[in-house]
């Protein structure tokens, strides 16, 4: 007699995800037209705070090693929403993009995290999606 076996968990497609991402990234086209200022303070801020969240992260980390690389990218994630606000936005643009090839090297288990694999490229096609609409609107 042969043992029951569950059946192997169903990997879902990334495009879900990145769709989402992507469309979840449209309202900032109305933003960027109406007010322009506002939307570069707004993803400047979030562009910072997403480098304290890295931060915050590794500190829950086990190795010393994760806390260093986080905290240094996190903190580049922080200098560049500092330098897009006092120097030009293509700084933030910067940031997002490397922000959106951050999560994939996450997605792809090149750095070991805590997030459901949903998330890396949800939030790959978002950065990519404001990086695109802060170089255009720049």
């Amino acid at each position: 007699m042969h043992a029951e076996t569950a059946p192997a968990p169903r990997r879902r497609s990334p495009l879900i995800p990145l769709f989402i991402g992507f469309a979840l990234a449209l309202p900032f086209l109305g933003l960027f037209r109406i007010h322009p200022d506002g939307a570069f303070d707004l993803l400047a801020l979030i562009l910072a705070f997403t480098g304290g969240i890295y931060l915050g992260a590794a500190l829950q980390g086990e190795s010393r090693g994760k806390l260093i690389v986080e905290s240094v990218f996190g903190a580049v994630m922080v200098v560049l929403g500092l330098l897009s606000l006092t120097w030009t936005p293509l700084w933030m643009a910067l940031g997002f993009v490397l922000h959106g090839v951050w999560d994939l090297v996450h997605h792809t288990g090149g750095v070991r995290h805590g997030v459901r694999r949903w998330f890396p490229p949800f939030c790959a096609a978002w950065d990519w999606a404001i990086a695109a609409m802060v170089v255009f609107f720049s």
